[in-house]
C-alpha cells in the first residue's frame, strides 16, 4: 500500500491524495508513504478485531482524517488496542509448564520438544475437525514439527543448525523466518482445538504463546540474536517474526 500511494499521487501529479494503514511500522518508515495510519492489530487485522463494527469505524476515519491534517509525509500511531470479545478470558487447553529455558542446546532443546509433544494431540484434533493444516510454508510437514523446533532451539543457543530430513523450501537465514512461522501455526492451531471455551482473539493467542510458551522465548532469542547481526539481510528478517509489543521478555 505505501508503495502505491506513491505511484497514484506521483501519477496524478499531486492532483490526488492518499492515506493508508499500516500494520508493520518499520516498512513504513523505510517506504515513507504521503500518509500513514499505524496500528498495533496482528497481520492480517488491519481494523483490529472483527465483529467490533464501530471501533473499526473508528480506525478508518482516523486513517481518512490525515487527509485533512497531514501536509507531508507523516505515520501517525493509532493510539487504542484492539478490544476483546467474550465475557470469559480465554486459556489454553493445556497447561504448559513456565518457559524457562536452559542455557545448554540440548537443554533447551529437550524442552522444546517435550511442550511440542503436549501439544499435537490437540492440534491433531484440530486439523480432524477442519481438514487442512496451514504448516508447510517452511517446507516441513506436520510429521516435521519437532524438526523445525530442533533448528530453532540450535539456533538460539549458537549450535550449529542442523539441516535433518526436510525438504527445505529456503535457504538459511531466510529458513528460520519461515520454520518460525510454521511453528507458531502449529501452536495457534493447537491451542483453538479446546472445546466449548470462547474461541480466542489475536491478542489472547499472542499473550499466550509469547508470555507463556517456551518457544516464545525461544523466538525473542533468536530474533535479538539476528538483530545483532552485520549482515542487514539477517537482521531485516526480525520484521514480521513477532508481533509489535511481544519483542522484549516481560
Amino acid at each position: 500500500m505505501c508503495a502505491l500511494s506513491h505511484y497514484i499521487e506521483r501519477g496524478s501529479q499531486g492532483r490526488v491524495a492518499t492515506t493508508g494503514i499500516s500494520l508493520i511500522r518499520a516498512h513504513a518508515e523505510g517506504m515513507k508513504p504521503p500518509r500513514s495510519l499505524w496500528v498495533p492489530f496482528p497481520l492480517g487485522r488491519p481494523l483490529g478485531s472483527p465483529d467490533q463494527p464501530d471501533f473499526q469505524r473508528d480506525v478508518l476515519l482516523s486513517a481518512l482524517q490525515l487527509l485533512e491534517t497531514a501536509t507531508a509525509t507523516v505515520i501517525v500511531d493509532y493510539p487504542h488496542d484492539a478490544p476483546t470479545s467474550g465475557d470469559d478470558p480465554w486459556a489454553c487447553a493445556v497447561a504448559l509448564a513456565p518457559p524457562e529455558p536452559a542455557n545448554e542446546s540440548e537443554a533447551l532443546r529437550d524442552q522444546l520438544l517435550d511442550e511440542i509433544r503436549q501439544l499435537a494431540p490437540w492440534h491433531a484434533e484440530q486439523v480432524k475437525r477442519r481438514g487442512r493444516t496451514t504448516i508447510g510454508i517452511s517446507g516441513a510437514s506436520v510429521e516435521q514439527i519437532e524438526d523445525l523446533a530442533t533448528l530453532l532451539a540450535d539456533f538460539a543457543t549458537g549450535a550449529e543448525p542442523s539441516d535433518g530430513e526436510i525438504d527445505w523450501n529456503h535457504p538459511m537465514p531466510l529458513r528460520l523466518k519461515f520454520a518460525s512461522d510454521d511453528l507458531r501455526a502449529f501452536y495457534h492451531e493447537a491451542a483453538t482445538a479446546q472445546p466449548g471455551a470462547n474461541y480466542p482473539t489475536d491478542a489472547d493467542l499472542n499473550d499466550w504463546l509469547f508470555n507463556q510458551t517456551l518457544l516464545g522465548t525461544v523466538l525473542r532469542q533468536i530474533v535479538g540474536r539476528m538483530r545483532q547481526s552485520e549482515d542487514r539481510r539477517v537482521a531485516g528478517l526480525v520484521i514480521g517474526m513477532i508481533p509489535a509489543g511481544f519483542a522484549r521478555p516481560r
